[in-house]
């Protein structure tokens, strides 16, 4: 058993409320080069790419990965009155929180985040070890997870 699974003894609880406090804490959102196409497409149209919206929503970093900026006490640039405007195309990173390693790494940690995300409570739906490595696994090699 790794030491980042903890949490396999007894699952852990999780609901999105999409009460989109996620989305107003200040840090980066990034984006890979298909994520950062699909988004372009749907807003700009099909011929659409990620350049086209440069420096107007995002930058591309030195890794051709595209980022989001969310300063202090701002909100990503695709958060709208609704949600998030592009949900059901969102990158990797925002499906798969909180489950990001960084949180992963201990139980004081994931009930830290709790403070955050009222989704994470005894109400949510439980999810057992090897689903949550599972989701690990599927944010593949990206700068957050290493």
């Amino acid at each position: 058993m790794s030491e980042a699974a903890w949490y396999h003894r007894r699952g852990l609880r999780f609901s999105c409320t999409k009460c989109n406090r996620c989305c107003e804490r200040a840090g980066d959102v990034f984006f890979t080069v298909s994520e950062a196409t699909a988004v372009a497409q749907r807003l700009l149209g099909p011929a659409a790419v990620p350049a086209d919206l440069d420096e107007a929503l995002w930058r591309q970093d030195w890794d051709g990965t595209w980022r989001i900026s969310v300063p202090e006490g701002g909100a990503c640039a695709l958060l709208g009155r609704s949600g998030c405007t592009v949900h059901d195309i969102k990158p990797v990173q925002c499906a798969t929180y909180p489950f990001w390693p960084e949180i992963l790494v201990n139980r004081h940690l994931w009930r830290h985040e709790a403070r955050d995300c009222e989704g994470i409570s005894e109400e949510g739906a439980h999810y057992d070890g090897p689903s949550i490595d599972a989701i690990v696994r599927s944010q593949g090699r990206t700068r957050e997870n290493g």
